[in-house]
């Protein structure tokens, strides 16, 4: 098996446990239901997949398809009468492969603060928070969601968010997670498309009714 057939087997042999942690870091506790991990009015599976799991989604419900078919995914969910909403961008590394030393600017530094449920990460710079990010630990794997920078500090961006990214891969490669998942939008997905070790593993398709 090649290195994306490896990647592709991986994120959807670990979906449960991903899809979980992602929805811990949006503060939901997730159900999960034979192929369908439902995350508040998301109901999330990998397409293509089992087929009879799908429920077509309730007035104000959304469906989210994790696939590497994206344009097979879209026509599905055409057939079944929704529409495309907002889709993100699944990314994968090895944390063994990532740098995870922070590079900050000068005037700015990294702050830690493990939560009840995930740890968050701040970048301040003159002693105000500026940017943000959350890792919460699975079962060999770590998911990282919500990096946000600040508007005001568009020309920061790219190195707020690696140096977000060093400080909690080390605290995922210290706890044994030898691969991490970052939920990205569709802008700091190709900011991430040149960083070294990160690559694309599956699109996260929205639809609703």
């Amino acid at each position: 098996m090649g290195e994306k057939g490896k990647d592709m087997a991986l994120w959807q042999d670990s979906f449960h446990d991903w899809a979980r942690a992602w929805a811990t870091l949006q503060d939901v506790e997730p159900t999960a239901t034979g192929a369908v991990v439902t995350i508040g009015a998301q109901q999330v599976m990998v397409w293509p997949g089992d087929g009879a799991a799908f429920e077509p989604v309730s007035a104000g419900s959304e469906l989210l398809l994790v696939t590497d078919d994206p344009g097979g995914a879209t026509e599905f969910a055409q057939s079944q009468g929704l529409r495309a909403t907002i889709s993100n961008v699944l990314l994968s590394a090895e944390t063994e492969d990532l740098d995870l030393v922070p590079d900050l600017p000068p005037d700015a530094y990294l702050a830690e603060a493990p939560m009840e449920n995930y740890d968050l990460v701040e970048v301040a710079l003159f002693d105000r928070p500026v940017a943000r990010g959350r890792l919460c630990l699975g079962d060999g794997l770590a998911v990282m969601a919500a990096l946000v920078v600040d508007d005001g500090h568009e020309e920061h961006v790219p190195a707020f968010e690696q140096a977000m990214v060093a400080g909690l891969g080390e605290e995922a490669f210290t706890h044994g997670a030898d691969t991490l998942y970052l939920i990205a939008g569709l802008e700091q997905a190709e900011r991430f498309a040149g960083v070294e070790g990160w690559h694309k593993v599956a699109d996260i398709l929205g639809f609703s009714s």
